[in-house]
């Protein structure tokens, strides 16, 4: 972080990690981001660690060796500070957040379209950053053999094909940061790299996930200054792994090492390795709701490059919400090249058609704030 930033926050109390403990880790608050973690390994601090999905003191002794600098706490996106900060340099102005242009599009690379999520967007940008050498790596959730997300570093375009889809319960996005400077030397010679430091990654993740990014990024504090792209999921709620599988595991006999695909329209959706389907009542997973979520009043990502989600979209599409310059000079790029098409609106009907989507989005934001107030 520079000097200065650091002064200002010093002015007032300096918060530590038992400070974000008690507050939102022992308040089932914690969104499992992993950037407390990922900020402190890679510093060469011997302190804290992920138990389950709870940053935890590695031991009693780990305590002592805690520097109090207060980092791990300012970074935490279920921490108030530095929100004010954020809204003003991404122009917040309401709950949606500033929206350079929003579009609705699909992969053309039918490959992309028929692996990934809702017409392979998110693939095709990654591709895209890729193919014109615009990154070097991209930290991604791909899935163990039990569809359990595990959060990755990848250094290749071929690796994406084994991201590709959504799953519905926490990945810690940031937590791979935590290993940046153990990177092996082959990687980063094959990628020409010879200053860790100008690694440029592009960070898919949650509303929750890029908002503590922005935080480390704020600050300028190592790792995140890597991330040069953040593009943002649309999120309404994420679910506790076991709970989930537990429920569909007793709803329709489904188990993990049979999943296929998962995917959300109104109510939750299993594909399974011998292709049938099944539906089930979005209410009855309601037990395995993550409680952090109950948190958030974010649904399509403020604090994003580009927000990317199928709800709103036309089927096999995916809604597009540019932020900034960083954003539009890559949708815009990927458009004219062909690489991703657009969904055409009838000209004399583009302003109703945003302001549906945007009015859609308002509600479902409304709806997650509402729930907050009638469960408090």
């Amino acid at each position: 972080m520079t000097e200065l930033t650091y002064e200002k926050l010093l002015q007032n109390e300096v918060k530590t990690f038992e400070d974000l403990k008690n507050e939102i880790i022992n308040g089932n608050k914690c969104c499992a981001c992993g950037a407390c973690i990922a900020y402190c390994e890679s510093q060469g601090f011997d302190v804290i660690e992920m138990k389950g999905y709870n940053p935890e003191f590695k031991s009693e002794r780990s305590v002592e060796n805690c520097t109090k600098c207060g980092v791990c706490y300012y970074i935490c996106p279920q921490t108030k500070v530095l929100l004010k900060e954020l809204n003003e340099i991404y122009c917040i102005e309401d709950n949606i957040g500033k929206i350079v242009k929003i579009l609705a599009a699909k992969a053309i690379n039918t490959v992309l379209e028929k692996v990934g999520q809702d017409g392979g967007v998110v693939s095709a940008i990654l591709t895209y950053l890729f193919e014109k050498h615009k990154i070097d790596a991209a930290i991604v959730s791909e899935f163990d053999r039990n569809f359990k997300p595990v959060p990755k570093i990848i250094f290749d375009k071929e690796d994406l094909f084994k991201s590709a889809g959504t799953r519905y319960s926490i990945s810690p996005q940031i937590f791979p940061l935590k290993n940046l400077y153990t990177i092996p030397k082959e990687i980063l010679i094959k990628k020409e790299i010879f200053d860790i430091d100008e690694l440029r990654i592009a960070f898919i993740g949650t509303p929750c996930q890029c908002r503590a990014v922005n935080k480390m990024k704020f600050l300028h504090v190592k790792p995140a200054h890597v991330i040069k792209y953040i593009i943002g999921l649309f999120c309404f709620e994420n679910f506790i792994y076991d709970k989930l599988y537990d429920i569909l595991k007793r709803e329709i006999e489904v188990v993990p090492t049979n999943i296929k695909k998962t995917w959300i329209k109104k109510n939750f959706f299993i594909q399974t390795k011998d292709n049938k389907e099944f539906e089930i009542d979005m209410k009855t997973l309601n037990p395995a709701v993550r409680n952090n979520c109950h948190e958030c009043d974010e649904f399509t990502g403020r604090f994003t490059d580009i927000s990317v989600g199928a709800s709103g979209a036309p089927e096999g599409y995916s809604m597009i919400l540019i932020r900034t310059d960083n954003g539009k000079n890559v949708i815009n790029s990927m458009l004219s090249k062909g690489i991703i098409e657009q969904f055409i609106v009838p000209s004399n009907r583009t302003i109703e058609w945003k302001n549906k989507k945007l009015d859609w989005y308002n509600k479902l934001i409304s709806l997650k704030i509402r729930n907050q107030t009638n469960m408090n």
